[in-house]
């Protein structure tokens, strides 16, 4: 048992022993973003509970606050909250109803998950932050923890198992693992279930022999790799994002942009360049909450007036909103929300290699399509139809922007030709390959026919 810890000129008594160095690190960096990766059973939402109780007793004045966040209701008060309740017994009291925790004679901790990513807004005087299983978290939720961290300049302590390659992989653990100089503000700790001294050896050796072997590095070894039930599983980075789309634009193309409404939830407008021959760009992207119809007609406008935009396509569940961006000028369509079909016009277009996500234009979009999955089996029952699953309706309101321009290409048969494609090519050489195989066969006439 660790007492009479210091920490910054304050001491505290804890009753809390880390069972290994890496739990220790995660208890006292002072790093802005700590991040602990690390197979089950490891410690981590114990060990986010006690580096936030650590950090209450440290700033005591009435008007600080502190946040904790889960992915979901059902982890919060299953797993996240539990044991932060536990080991502040007597110290404060919980109100349910707002969801806080009001430390006596101390600050205010705060409870919220990231299905309404603007839940955290409005926080001020914010001196730490616990995101449990953060790896489940939109990139919007991210960016508004951030935010709320700004001001005090609070430590954000993410403790999560490998769910996923979002954000918090490409954006942190990858550049880490390339040189840690890369993200000078973040402590990364990566660890497998059986560095913690009481997880059962022989059950970690069992799980090793018969699990799947990248199943199990992710539940127990704590790395990462793409989920699994992917919609887009053919979405590979090398493949679908570029930075060379300049390189293809002639003249030939048109823009077009794809509408998914919301308020509470994130409304998004996607623009993308289309070009006969060189496929689906992605080019432009906005993602925001609490916008009014106001406010979307004014990002239409400076879409349209940046790209030139012909049409937008639009979710339909909001006629009086598409009829105001007509009003404004804005050429806009009711979509066909088939969703089976839009998913499926989408990924044809991937597995042809054109449809391209241009690099740093469409970081939300990128962070979703990493996430958005089908059920797993066991959630479905026996009298569903596997071959009509569909995606499970969570952080997808940018993959929902891209399917409605994706079947409105599909459905008005646009003339998308399908590229010859040579391995080994850079995307500069297949634009020349191409080019040559047009002289020889005529292929401006080949067009694609879905």
């Amino acid at each position: 048992m660790l007492t009479g810890l210091a920490f910054t000129g304050f001491k505290i008594e804890l009753k809390f022993k880390p069972h290994s160095e890496k739990q220790e690190r995660v208890m006292f960096s002072r790093k802005p973003i700590i991040i602990l990766a690390c197979g089950i059973q490891f410690g981590k939402t114990r060990v986010g509970a006690w580096r936030t109780k650590m950090y209450m007793h440290k700033f005591t004045d009435p008007e600080d606050t502190f946040i904790i966040t889960a992915p979901t209701y059902k982890i919060l008060q299953q797993a996240t909250l539990p044991a932060f309740l536990n080991i502040m017994k007597g110290l404060g009291k919980m109100n349910k109803a707002d969801a806080y925790f009001k430390m006596n004679n101390g600050g205010t901790c705060y409870f919220r998950t990231a299905t309404d990513p603007d839940s955290v807004v409005g926080i001020t005087n914010c001196r730490h932050i616990w995101g449990d299983e953060a790896g489940l978290y939109p990139l919007y939720f991210h960016e508004n923890l951030q935010a709320r961290a700004a001001f005090k300049k609070a430590p954000i302590c993410y403790t999560t198992s490998p769910y996923s390659l979002n954000w918090i992989y490409t954006d942190y653990i990858r550049k880490w693992h390339r040189n840690p100089k890369l993200v000078p503000d973040v402590e990364l700790i990566q660890a497998r279930s059986d560095e913690n001294p009481y997880f059962p050896k022989e059950e970690f050796e069992r799980k090793k022999r018969t699990m799947d072997r990248r199943r199990f590095n992710m539940v127990f070894g704590g790395e990462f790799h793409k989920l699994e039930g992917l919609v887009y599983d053919i979405f590979d980075d090398n493949s679908h994002v570029t930075d060379q789309h300049r390189t293809f634009l002639d003249g030939r193309e048109f823009y077009i942009s794809g509408v998914d409404w919301g308020y509470t939830h994130p409304a998004v407008i996607l623009t993308f360049a289309v070009h006969p021959q060189w496929g689906v760009f992605l080019v432009d992207e906005v993602y925001s909450t609490h916008k009014t119809i106001a406010d979307l007609v004014e990002a239409g406008k400076r879409v349209k007036a940046q790209y030139g935009v012909e049409k937008f396509i639009c979710d339909p569940s909001s006629p009086a909103n598409i009829l105001e961006f007509n009003k404004a000028g804005l050429t806009a369509l009711k979509a066909d929300n088939d969703i089976r079909s839009g998913v499926d016009a989408m990924y044809e277009l991937m597995q042809m290699g054109i449809f391209k996500v241009v690099k740093h234009r469409a970081p939300h979009f990128l962070d979703e399509v990493s996430i958005y999955h089908y059920p797993q089996n066991t959630n479905v029952t026996p009298d569903k139809d596997l071959k009509d699953q569909l995606p499970v309706k969570q952080h997808d309101h940018a993959m929902d922007a891209a399917r409605y321009v994706c079947l409105n290409l599909k459905l008005t048969k646009m003339g998308l030709k399908r590229a010859s494609i040579v391995p080994g090519m850079s995307e500069i050489d297949h634009r020349v390959h191409a080019a040559d195989q047009a002289l020889k066969s005529n292929l401006d006439t080949d067009v694609y026919d879905w």
